[in-house]
This record gives C-alpha cells, structure tokens and sequence, in this order.
C-alpha cells in the first residue's frame, strides 16, 4: 500500500479491519442503513467497517499532495461517518459513490488546509474566492482580453482586493523545498509555478457540486423552459432566440424573456453551492 508505514500501529489496525470486513451486497446495505437510522449503533459500525477500504484508497490518492497516509486517512473516516449518518439507501445510490465525495471533501480541505506556508484563507470570503477566484480571472480575461487586475476581480465577488491578493498567493504555485539557508541556518520553501494539486481537485470537485445543483435546479423548471435552457447554454452549439422560437411557436421575444427568468431562478438555485 503506497504510503503505508509497518511501523505504524494505527494504520496496521485500521488496515486489518478493512481488510476483514465483508463487501456488502446493495440488499444487505440497505438493511443496516435502515436500522442504522432507527438507532442501531452496531449497523452504523457495520457500514463504516465496510467502507475502509474506501477511505485508503482515496487516502493514497492524496499522499502525492504531501500529506501523511494517516492524516489523511483520519480525515477520510472523518467523511465517512458524514456520509453514513446522511445515506438514505431509498435514493437507489450505493453507499461507496455517496461517501466518496464527503471523503474526498474532507481531504481536501484538510490538505489545502496543511499542506502550504501561505494557508488558504477559511472564511466564507476564503472559500468564495476558492471556488471561484479562477472561473472569475478567466471570464474577466476573456472580456477584457487581457489578465483583471485584483480589483477587477475583487469587485465581481464582492470582496476586497487583498483577501484576491491573499488568495492569489495562496494558490499560485506548489510548494517545493529550496535548499538554501535563512539567516538561522535553516532550509525554507519556495512556491514552484503553475496550479497546484490542490486547486485542481478542488476545482474539479467544485465542478462535480456546480453541475449536480444545476441538474437538479432543472428538474423543477418546466419542460419549455428546461428545453430552452437545454438548447441555449448547455447544447454544443447554442440555439438562436428565433430558433427556438419557431421550435416552440413563441415569437423571439418571448424566448428572451422565459431564457432570462429561468437562468434567474437557476442562479439563485445554484449560487449557494458555488459561493
């Protein structure tokens, strides 16, 4: 097991009761769910027994992020439990693709979190600016055709220009060690260009929630309005007013104005996952 340590106690026992504990038919799961969720202690401990092997083999995923095998293995039980007391086997999901993302949620925070000199921020300000710091410069790029300046992208998320700054400090590059000495004589780091390990799973992750709440936002729409969402921003190519209003027999007008209050609606409903 890459990043296993025999000498650790800790790992050596976790490893073994994963290693010992029985793969779960879907039948079978969902009866200890059930009766986790009626109280039975000795069916949640099932379940989590069950999934270990889980949370290890996320957990080496994320040892190349320099975080140890059994800092992230405790963060990933961390996630498991989360997952255990939220599963709802009536939803048709097993057990292993629900817990995943709250495993990997709770690595990742733990990792951005330790892993670097300069912390991402934590505050609500923090994780806005995590989430959405690169879409932003990227659009406002676009726009302008050339890099935003702090500000400009401050003003976007409502925030101040330094917690971008800070932010920006935070996610501009990978930690590497540079051999030279400090004034105490000790080694200190540099960070290395480019985006780090870091950002890129938590952008990905951040994707993966954008495009659930969006899926499911447009569950409760209309089915015209969900056709012309569908076709106007989400298609591969993006359908024309006019032609969707001939599809629907709506004049072009009227398209604009269904487009524009669903969008609306789709915002308010995604905005609390993104921000």
């Amino acid at each position: 097991m890459q990043g296993y340590d025999p000498t650790n106690v800790a790992l050596q026992s976790l490893w073994r009761t994963a290693s010992d504990a029985p793969l779960l038919t879907p039948e079978t799961e969902a009866q200890l769910a059930c009766q986790a969720q009626a109280g039975s202690q000795r069916a949640f401990d099932a379940l989590l027994r069950a999934h270990m092997r889980l949370v290890i083999a996320i957990a080496r995923q994320f040892t190349t992020y320099g975080v140890s095998l059994e800092d992230l293995v405790s963060e990933g039980l961390l996630g498991l439990v989360e997952a255990a007391r939220r599963f709802d086997p009536e939803r048709g999901v097993r057990l292993s693709a629900y817990a995943a993302w709250w495993i990997r949620s709770y690595m990742r925070r733990y990792t951005i979190a330790n892993r670097r000199i300069v912390r991402a921020p934590s505050t609500r300000k923090g994780r806005k600016l995590l989430a959405r710091l690169r879409s932003t410069q990227r659009n406002l790029a676009q726009a302008a055709g050339e890099a935003p300046s702090a500000e400009a992208v401050a003003s976007e998320l409502g925030v101040d220009a330094r917690d971008v700054e800070e932010m920006e400090a935070a996610l501009s590059g990978r930690d590497v060690p540079y051999r030279g000495e400090t004034d105490g004589g000790s080694t200190f780091e540099l960070a290395a260009p480019g985006e780090s390990p870091e950002q890129l799973v938590a952008e990905a992750e951040q994707r993966h929630v954008a495009g659930r709440a969006i899926s499911n936002a447009l569950a409760t729409e209309s089915a015209r309005d969900r056709i012309i969402v569908e076709r106007r921003h989400l298609g591969e190519e993006s359908a024309s007013l006019a032609a969707l209003g001939r599809s629907l027999g709506l004049s072009r007008e009227r398209v604009r104005q269904l487009n524009g209050e669903a969008c609306k609606r789709l915002r308010a409903a995604v905005l609390p996952y993104v921000a």
